[in-house]
């Protein structure tokens, strides 16, 4: 793969991408227990017992892999340890929040912060228009390393419409898995994941209507834009049903606007996606395991040949509508607290190439796990196989296979 051509696949994909996931899955890992490093060297503090009063909670965490792989160097479209062969340092994120009580009957404000402070990540998760200048900026290459600011928003309770309100730029609501390594299962990031919006900037309700159900209505700028000439404006919704016994949960999620292509848009930021997601503890079976069917379907229509597509290392014009899916299915077993495993089986269709610039059907494998070592240190081994039968992907071979170690140090 040429610079120029990871350069405009490293654009790409950071104005594509998902994050949390809407069903609140039991996987073993908690992003918010205990306090971490920081938090108890700032506690015997003036700042620290100032924080503590108001609510606010200061924490970070350092994430770094090692990928071994069937080809060293980038090996996109996967991601987001791209990198083969060698060492990578994928965040180093400062996390400053004060949580909302969606308990309390009176009104209050939250607010938080998510930094990558720095990190390889950046490159996926930088928005249009804000901060995305350091994609360019090695000589007209993206920098290995760089910083973002996935999340800066302020949230309001209304207790009296059991809602809350959410201003700013935030991890999106699709998908089952997220920017942040601590709320996933593996190390990797799925293709689904990472060709569907990361994060949206506007303004987001959601409302527990029941003891079941959760309703979210917002207005956002687009998919991975932060206002600007590429932006427009996009509905993003959804409604999540959660079982009495938090067992099951269902959820469909959507974001609708005018999806037309518009060259200044670049590789498309205003696009119509839907989500279909279940989860199930398989209580039957065992208390432990958990399966998760994640299902994405996005289409941007009239391209007009001012997009260009890469076939396999060759770019050429495309006109038309494009639409690209995912099927994501996860087995999650927790052995213990502080261990659990999950098999991923993904198919992503890419069929014009207009999202990995490669057409084709992709499948892959993962098999991970993660070790919480201790409060403060996570350990996490991963195996993976990608496959794309049409093109050559991944570096003019039709497969990749990966082997991962990573780490969260928590502080």
């Amino acid at each position: 793969m040429t610079q120029t051509a990871l350069a405009c696949l490293l654009l790409c994909l950071s104005c594509q991408g998902g994050d949390l996931a809407v069903p609140e899955v039991e996987t073993g890992l908690d992003t918010t227990e205990g306090l971490g490093l920081l938090g108890r060297i700032l506690a015997p503090t003036p700042l620290g017992g100032n924080l503590d009063r108001h609510g606010i909670s200061v924490r970070g965490f350092t994430n770094g892999n090692f990928t071994a792989a069937s080809h060293t160097g980038e090996n996109l479209p996967m991601g987001m340890n791209y990198l083969g062969n060698q060492f990578l340092l994928e965040q180093n994120t400062l996390i400053v929040e004060k949580p909302i009580d969606t308990e309390s009957s009176e009104r209050h404000w939250g607010f938080r912060t998510y930094s990558i402070l720095p990190g390889s990540d950046y490159a996926f998760t930088v928005s249009n228009n804000l901060m995305d200048s350091q994609l360019y900026a090695n000589n007209g290459l993206p920098n290995t390393y760089g910083v973002d600011v996935p999340e800066f928003w302020a949230q309001v309770w209304l207790p009296e419409f059991r809602t809350d309100v959410k201003v700013g730029r935030f991890f999106t609501i699709f998908c089952n898995e997220s920017i942040d390594p601590c709320a996933n299962r593996v190390v990797s990031r799925a293709l689904t994941f990472l060709n569907n919006p990361f994060t949206n900037t506007g303004i987001v309700a959601t409302t527990r209507a029941g003891e079941n159900w959760t309703l979210t209505n917002g207005i956002t700028c687009g998919n991975d834009v932060f206002f600007g000439p590429a932006s427009g404006p996009m509905y993003l919704g959804g409604a999540r049903y959660d079982s009495t016994d938090k067992h099951t949960s269902l959820a469909f999620n959507t974001t609708l606007g005018d999806n037309t292509f518009v060259p200044v848009r670049g590789p498309g930021r205003v696009y119509d996606v839907f989500e279909w997601l279940f989860s199930r503890d398989l209580v039957g079976v065992s208390d432990r395991l958990n399966y998760t069917l994640d299902i994405m379907y996005s289409i941007l229509n009239d391209i007009d040949g001012a997009y260009y597509k890469r076939d396999g290392y060759f770019p050429r014009m495309y006109r038309g509508n494009a639409s690209w899916y995912g099927f994501l299915n996860y087995f999650t077993y927790n052995f213990t607290d502080d261990l659990s495993g999950t098999f991923r089986f993904e198919v992503f269709d890419d069929p014009f190439g207009v999202r990995t610039g490669f057409e084709g059907v992709y499948t892959t494998y993962t098999l991970g796990a993660v070790w919480k070592m201790s409060e403060g240190l996570w350990l996490r081994p991963e195996l993976r196989l990608d496959n794309n039968e049409q093109s050559k992907a991944y570096a003019f071979k039709n497969n990749l296979f990966t082997a991962t170690a990573d780490f969260i140090l928590r502080w």
